[in-house]
């Protein structure tokens, strides 16, 4: 297991002093639960990351890590996830964390979305809250 996972946060319309390009370093330990929000169907999806805060942080104890998912670089699309499959969005955070046996940094890797014809998807935002 890796001690590290990565998001990779990709929007091709962020100004400066914003990256296109942001990676999220978080830490394994500090994980306290994964879920995703968003009904089936072809609406907003989003990736919510606990983190217990340990340590200290500047929102005090835990902080909620939430990461919006899209099929396009360059606007919200929002993805296709069917009821009654594995979700792909929590499947490729355990994934990340599961993988790279003693290893430092494990990448989330999302996949296509369930749609009848898959679009490759991709975290667009991320938000940090007390």
């Amino acid at each position: 297991m890796a001690k590290f996972i990565r998001f990779n946060v990709q929007d091709s319309t962020a100004v400066s002093p914003l990256s296109p390009t942001e990676k999220i370093l978080v830490n394994v330990e500090d994980i306290s639960f994964i879920s995703a929000t968003g009904a089936s169907g072809a609406n907003a999806k989003t990736v919510v990351v606990g983190l217990t805060g340990r340590g200290g942080n500047a929102f005090g104890t835990g902080v909620i890590l939430t990461l919006t998912v899209s099929t396009s670089l360059s606007a919200a699309v929002n993805p296709t996830i069917v009821t009654g499959k594995e979700n792909p969005l929590t499947a490729a955070v355990r994934s990340a964390i599961t993988a790279n046996p003693g290893g430092v940094v494990s990448s989330v890797q999302l996949g296509k979305d369930q749609a009848a014809t898959p679009a490759q998807m991709y975290f667009r935002t991320a938000a940090y809250t007390p």
